[in-house]
């Protein structure tokens, strides 16, 4: 037996072997296709489709430290708050156009508080507390905008000093994008839970152009059968410094009042300037003054003049340390017939988003 011999005998066995085992085969099934995760660059960064779907979600969020102090009453240390903040934005394209979900939770701990007696003496020490709400959750078809959003009435000054008026609130609205910058707006808002049956009547008309932009407010509430009016202007003087300039009236008590609820002035003028020194640095100084004060009195349903002129004054820097990591230091002072002495207020900010 030579070697050529060898070979082809061993080649025969091995050929035997596999067809005898052939009917015994293991049979890999195919892999199940992966949908992975793509990104949706239609509504900007951050946007992915949810798998499955045409729908785009984006996830965002903020952790924020503040630190406050006000020379008030009971005023015997910092005060310190803990903000977190969860937000989903989900978006699809519809016949009727952009279909928009958006919710946004925010839970917030201000590290404990003191027991004080009716003199404001600190007399124990209460266990910190933590708070949760609903800030938004609202969806908008087309020009239409259904939920708990700010007030159609909501606009101040770029400052930490100043007063706009409204807050979050239950809507309808609806927007009529005119183009060239120009929309015009109209909402229905509830005020209160179960509190009538006649909601606030709210409008707004916004001019953006190049220069800047121009916004006027209007807000009726039945409550003291009152209205409020109020023009923001922001003008980019440089490309560096933009001016805003605010001026308001209320007729009576509204829901919308500068000081709070039912309580505001019968007009107010404020102005802002915000200063980009570099891209990473902001300052700004302001102030507003706020003449004839007065508070809706609800048992005899009428509005209060109290007659108060008061005025505040403040100054921001706005620094960010890295991207996503941004500092405010604010300092205020409010002085006043409302006032027995001038008071400053104002705090340190760390905001980190995602």
């Amino acid at each position: 037996m030579n070697i050529k011999s060898l070979l082809l005998g061993s080649a025969a066995a091995l050929l035997a072997v596999s067809g005898a085992r052939a009917a015994d085969a293991v049979v890999v099934a195919e892999p199940e296709p992966m949908e992975y995760v793509r990104i949706c660059d239609v509504y900007g960064a951050g946007f992915y489709y949810i798998p499955g779907t045409e729908t785009c979600l984006k996830v965002g969020g903020l952790v924020r430290y503040e630190i406050g102090w006000a020379e008030t009453t009971g005023d015997d240390g910092w005060i310190k708050t803990t903000k977190a903040r969860v937000n989903l934005d989900a978006r699809s394209e519809t016949e009727y156009g952009t279909f928009r979900r958006f919710i946004e939770l925010e839970y917030a701990n201000d590290g404990g508080s003191t027991l004080r007696d009716v003199d404001g003496d600190p007399i124990g020490y209460e266990g910190d507390s933590t708070t949760s709400k609903v800030r938004y959750a609202f969806f908008e078809l087309g020009g239409l905008m259904v939920g708990r959003n700010d007030t159609l009435f909501d606009g101040d000054l770029g400052g930490e000093f100043d007063a706009g008026g409204g807050d979050f609130i239950n809507q309808i609205r609806y927007t009529f994008d005119a183009g060239n910058g120009i929309a015009v707006s109209l909402g229905l808002e509830e005020e209160d839970n179960n509190f009538d049956y006649i909601p606030l009547i709210t409008g707004k008309v916004s001019v953006s152009q190049g220069w800047g932009s121009v916004d006027l407010f209007a807000g009726y509430d039945d409550r003291f059968s009152e209205f409020a009016l109020k023009g923001i202007a922001r003008v980019k003087a440089t490309d560096a410094l933009t001016v805003e300039l605010l001026a308001a009236y209320e007729s009576g008590a509204t829901w919308f009042g500068l000081a709070d609820f039912y309580e505001g002035y019968e007009w107010s003028v404020g102005g802002y300037l915000k200063y980009q020194v570099n891209e990473k640095l902001r300052i700004g100084f302001g102030g507003q003054y706020f003449a004839d004060s007065h508070f809706g009195d609800f048992p005899s349903n009428t509005t209060v003049d109290v007659g108060n002129d008061d005025w505040t004054v403040g100054a921001v820097i706005d620094y960010t340390i890295v991207e996503n990591l941004n500092a405010k230091l604010a300092v205020n002072y409010d002085d006043g017939d409302s006032f027995e002495d001038g008071s400053f207020n104002g705090f340190l900010r760390l905001d980190a988003s995602f």
